[in-house]
């Protein structure tokens, strides 16, 4: 009697495949295109070449970059790689994002003192999110702040603990009632800069303590126009010659910077003359040696002679 298809619990179960008929899938640098640059490089830089270190690998690589993409004509193409990149590449579409194009999400609210805490680090935002609840979204290197889908603020990540990142053009609502605030603002945000401009900033506030709101203000807006390297050279100088005041420091930028000698990078061949005796005083000293081993012993010191004026004759001494 025959049994039903249905009665073997596993009649119509797929069997599972041996081991030798499962399809390896394949790996993604293992496909053609890969391995084909990668048969390229191999043979085309890597053979006959050997390397002294990193340095020198570096150094050699690009040095055949340069060679394969800008003067080298492609053998399929008969252009320079190069040239075709650029005319290639307006037709490029934007990289897929990544999960570092997205930035860690946290919601966080506006103090009183109109900044949002991260991390034990407080960062500002504009005066008027006082007591909204915003939108973070933390970077590796940055941070942004979102009150919807609204950017209203960006900061350099910190890493530190207990930081207070202040942009004062955050406060400008509240510098049109307290305009005191603006010089307190702008005083804080001097201090920390670098641990040189808070000690000038601090002596400055002090010596010219009935100028001190005008002298922050100015000082403030000639940082504002100069490179942060710039300002920080001329307050290390303005302290160093003990001159406090905003003129100073601007006196200090204006004046022409003194360079520094110019080294002279010397050829191999100056190199050379430099180490290197001339020929005459090789010669010479190759004679004194042949003649200094041709005896057993130094030659004996003599007495210089001495001209007598009345025989005509030299005698010794």
């Amino acid at each position: 009697m025959d049994r039903p298809a249905h009665a073997g619990g596993g009649a119509h179960r797929p069997r599972p495949p041996l081991l030798g008929q499962c399809r390896r899938l394949p790996a993604a640098n293992q496909k053609g295109a890969v391995e084909s640059l990668v048969k390229f490089v191999k043979g085309n830089f890597l053979v006959g070449r050997s390397f002294y270190d990193d340095a020198d690998l570096t150094q050699e690589a690009s040095a055949w970059l340069h060679q394969v993409n800008d003067v080298r004509p492609s053998d399929a193409t008969e252009q320079l790689p190069s040239v075709l990149l650029a005319a290639e590449r307006p037709q490029f579409s934007p990289l897929p994002a990544v999960a570092q194009d997205y930035g860690f999400f946290d919601t966080v609210k506006v103090n009183r003192e109109s900044l949002i805490a991260i991390a034990t680090n407080r960062y500002s935002v504009p005066a008027p999110l006082v007591g909204l609840v915003l939108t973070a979204r933390i970077y590796p290197t940055r941070i942004e702040l979102y009150h919807g889908s609204e950017l209203v603020a960006t900061h350099v990540r910190q890493f530190g603990r207990n930081t207070r990142i202040v942009i004062p053009e955050h406060y400008e609502a509240v510098f049109a009632h307290k305009p005191r605030a603006r010089v307190m603002v702008y005083r804080d945000w001097l201090v920390a800069l670098s641990p040189t401009a808070a000690a000038y900033v601090s002596q400055l506030c002090r010596k010219r303590y009935a100028e001190m709101d005008a002298q922050v203000l100015a000082l403030y807006q000639l940082a504002r126009q100069v490179a942060r390297d710039e300002l920080l050279a001329a307050l290390e100088l303005a302290l160093e010659q003990q001159t406090f005041g905003a003129e100073y420091v601007q006196a200090l930028l204006a004046a022409p910077r003194r360079q520094a000698p110019r080294q002279v990078a010397l050829t191999d061949r100056a190199m050379t003359s430099l180490l290197v005796p001339p020929q005459r005083a090789v010669e010479r000293d190759l004679a004194l040696k042949t003649r200094y081993g041709a005896s057993s012993r130094p030659p004996a010191f003599r007495m210089p002679r001495r001209w007598n004026s009345s025989t005509g004759a030299c005698a010794r001494n």
